[in-house]
């Protein structure tokens, strides 16, 4: 009997983790989203680490060439469009998530998401371009 109740509430832990995660994940799409769509460094600078690691064209680069970068581009032609999204937790506060974005400029994304004090940001961060 105690072996049963102890599975029944494991069963539960379990059932219960797993919704959280799922919200976790949608949490984090929705925050892909808008760091996609925004515009100037002082939109995306609370979304990223500041130790975080990010590699792009130029290679590997820190927080403040992404600022620096999103203070300098040219504003969108388009709406930001992600999909594909793949989202894998390591932990309860660390996930990888990939995902394509086809417009305004065709990549790959690989995003590394750390949880700290209740608000996901991201850790590290490489984009490809799409193959034609």
């Amino acid at each position: 009997m105690r072996a049963i109740k102890t599975l029944s509430l494991a069963t539960v832990l379990l059932l219960v983790g797993g919704f959280a995660i799922a919200d976790d994940a949608d949490t984090l799409i929705e925050l892909d989203k808008q760091w996609g769509s925004s515009e100037g460094a002082d939109a995306i600078a609370p979304m990223l680490m500041d130790d975080i690691i990010a590699i792009g064209a130029d290679g590997v680069g820190d927080k403040a060439a992404m600022l620096a970068e999103a203070e300098s581009a040219e504003p969108a032609t388009g709406p930001y469009a992600a999909g594909d999204y793949k989202v894998h937790f390591l932990s309860e506060d660390i996930a990888v998530m990939v995902h394509s974005t086809p417009v305004p400029e065709p990549h790959w994304s690989l995003h590394v998401w750390q949880k700290v004090d209740d608000t996901w940001r991201v850790a590290a961060t490489a984009g490809v371009p799409i193959a034609d």
